[in-house]
């Protein structure tokens, strides 16, 4: 990843720009010490932009409120359901 100044994007915005779309490279300006990236956004039109969009999003793990996760009463086992295997055919 390209880090530059601010001063020097303000000299050259344009060509910068049209590098970071070109090369698909982030960009990251540092300004006192903090950090700002800019990077080109996928297009998730296209197949490859939906599956880039998948793989990041696997890469994060799954996400679930706490609010919207209920355990139920695990203790009692009657989650478990051994029909198919006390009963062959």
């Amino acid at each position: 990843m390209t880090e530059i100044t601010l001063t020097t994007l303000r000299k050259d915005l344009f060509r910068i720009v049209d590098r970071v779309l070109e090369t698909g490279r982030p960009l990251t300006l540092v300004r006192n010490g903090r950090r700002l990236t800019i990077a080109v956004q996928p297009d998730y039109s296209t197949p490859e932009g939906r599956e880039q969009r998948f793989d990041r999003m696997m890469a994060m793990g799954v996400r679930e409120d706490a609010a919207d996760f209920d355990p139920g009463d695990i203790s009692d086992g009657a989650h478990l359901d051994w029909s198919a295997e006390d009963n062959p055919r």
